[in-house]
């Protein structure tokens, strides 16, 4: 039901400026690769047709929009490692299976339509989708090298801390497919980064770790005083976002940090500040998505 042709501004969010996302081949690379696993398991007999599918957009995401990392926003790392497990399922691929369409006929992706060289006449091959998944190592592990304490992500800019999840989670991923253990390291250093390995010496999962989170932006552990355990937080962002300050208080809210101190002040620099405050929106507010990518990171590893 999705629209695939003429597509200009996307709906992924209501509003659109809510947390919009940018790329959403990876989105109909994934959904068609799980009803592809499932039908297979069913013996249904579309699972070939799915798998066509799936491959064909992972094909357009390659082509198109490759270049970040798995979190809220790109699953693609997600969607190339389900595709690997269909594709193997299937030996190698789906004969017969091929020229699989959407609704309107045509995908009006560059370098989609007509697309073939896979294994069965697949759009892509498990060779393309494993570079799919170094790929995004690589560029992790570019930064890390460069880095202090090894972050593979950006934490002058929003989502520091999903990001870094998503590298870990990558790099498991990476070793399921491959058998390669090259970046199983590096994949660490991630976890440990988020964990408090990092600049600030947090830990940016609420509860874990001697100094996690204290005063996330959250209204529930903030009105009742209880601590929101698991929580999983935004992070570091740009210093520019917080030269408006942090606002103020309703009169209902508890100030956190009591004093409201900035304890980590000093540690402020290359564009980047982390603020442990219950105002702190820029760095301090959980979410359901970045809890999901932490789980899934922490269970795979």
């Amino acid at each position: 039901m999705a629209r695939t042709t003429g597509v200009e501004r996307l709906v992924t969010s209501l509003p659109h400026a809510f947390y919009p996302e940018s790329v959403w081949r990876d989105d109909m690379q994934l959904g068609a690769a799980e009803l592809a696993l499932a039908a297979q398991r069913l013996r249904d007999p579309r699972a070939g047709r799915w798998l066509a599918d799936s491959a064909r957009w992972a094909r357009g995401y390659l082509d198109e929009d490759q270049g970040d990392t798995l979190n809220l926003y790109d699953v693609s790392a997600l969607a190339h490692a389900d595709l690997l497990k269909a594709m193997r399922a299937a030996g190698g691929g789906a004969t017969g299976a091929t020229g699989a369409a959407d609704a309107a006929g045509t995908t009006g992706t560059k370098g989609v339509t007509g697309a073939t060289g896979g294994a069965g006449g697949l759009a892509v091959t498990e060779a393309d989708l494993v570079a799919g998944l170094k790929a995004q190592l690589d560029a992790g592990a570019r930064r890390a090298a460069g880095d202090p304490f090894r972050a593979g992500a950006l934490y002058d800019t929003f989502d520091s801390v999903p990001h870094a999840f998503g590298l870990a989670a990558t790099a498991r991923l990476y070793r399921s497919a491959t058998g390669d253990r090259a970046y199983d390291a590096f994949g660490t250093q991630q976890r440990n980064w988020a964990l408090g390995a990092n600049p600030w010496g947090v830990s940016f999962v609420a509860g874990a770790g001697e100094n996690s989170i204290a005063c996330p932006h959250h209204q529930i552990a903030n009105i009742t005083g209880k601590p929101a355990t698991g929580a999983v937080v935004n992070g570091p962002n740009s210093a520019g976002l917080f030269e408006g300050g942090l606002g103020g208080h309703f009169e209902e809210m508890p100030p956190c940090p009591a004093g409201g101190v900035d304890r980590y002040a000093e540690f402020t620099g290359h564009g980047s500040r982390f603020v442990d405050d219950v105002r702190s929106w820029q760095a301090s507010e959980p979410a359901d998505d970045f809890a999901a990518i932490a789980l899934y990171a922490l269970m795979l590893t």
